[in-house]
């Protein structure tokens, strides 16, 4: 299984990023093909064009408001029900689950 950690955190933190900064951020991690279109009906057509098991982890800060993001994520998230070969985590949310779970009691 291909496993691809996309960190909207990280290297697009320092400054707002432009559209084109995201897709490219995207493109590359992706290892997508040069004529990716650099938008989001581009971003859907080549996630469900995956053909090998590929889980994706995705890293949007809590303190990120950018709404384009959130629309990205939005594509993953449809391309993910329209793809059975694509499975994509909200990798923030794994340590806020993770404490939910350990104070869980047994039954």
């Amino acid at each position: 299984m291909k496993k691809i950690t996309l960190d909207f955190g990280g290297p697009l933190s320092a400054a707002a990023p432009t559209r084109r900064e995201i897709h490219e951020y995207i493109a590359a991690k992706m290892e997508f093909p040069e004529y990716y279109g650099h938008n989001l009906d581009a971003l859907y057509d080549c996630l469900t064009d995956i053909t090998e098991p590929t889980a994706v982890g995705i890293v949007i800060p809590v303190t990120s408001e950018d709404p384009y993001i959130r629309k990205v994520r939005k594509a993953f998230a449809d391309a993910e029900t329209d793809n059975p070969n694509l499975a994509v985590f909200d990798l923030a949310e794994i340590p806020e689950k993770l404490e939910e779970r350990l104070r869980e009691p047994e039954e």
